[in-house]
């Protein structure tokens, strides 16, 4: 199975997912909650990653490691990357707790559909204090460059690479 095949069941999941938003919105018979949305982030990164470092090992952490998603290797660097996601559904844009333990931090901002509207990375590993966690941290809004936390230097939204990424991901 491709990203092309993966992308297109992320298509169907927003269409369910949305109809479940309803009924937990109508219904209290259903929590809400969402499971998924950080694994889509992660496949996101992974593509990225895939495509800034062709030549990299790219593996993913155990449940168990907090502090990153996703490690790159090559013969003469190692790197960690944690992942954080939130989508459009999130009305408080809340970013799971950012544990201490990576060299780059990746943000995306999804909409409702689950595509990427926001792609920030951070490499300035001092927002996080040694064996520290930065929690009820906000995301940026990707069309609003004075929302989300002062403390996470956003900086330049590139979620324009990342769709070259996707889009290479797809015809490959």
């Amino acid at each position: 199975m491709g990203a092309k095949e993966i992308l297109k069941s992320i298509e169907k999941y927003a269409l369910s997912y949305e109809e479940l938003q309803g009924w937990q919105e109508k219904s209290e018979m259903i929590p809400i909650g969402d499971q998924k949305t950080g694994c889509i982030g992660e496949f996101y990164a992974y593509l990225y990653l895939s495509e800034k470092f062709p030549t990299y090992k790219i593996s993913y952490a155990g449940h168990s490691e907090k502090g990153w998603d996703i490690e790159i290797k090559s013969n003469l660097l190692t790197e960690r990357i944690q992942v954080k996601t939130v989508s459009a559904y999130s009305t408080t844009r809340v970013i799971s707790p950012i544990h201490y333990g990576w060299n780059r931090l990746f943000i995306f901002y999804l909409d409702k559909s689950f595509k990427p509207l926001g792609f920030w990375i951070i490499k300035d590993v001092s927002i996080v204090e040694k064996n520290g966690v930065l929690k009820s941290r906000k995301c940026r809004k990707p069309d609003n460059l004075n929302s989300g936390s002062k403390d996470i230097p956003f900086g330049q939204n590139r979620v324009k690479e990342l769709v070259v990424a996707i889009d290479s991901a797809i015809s490959a």
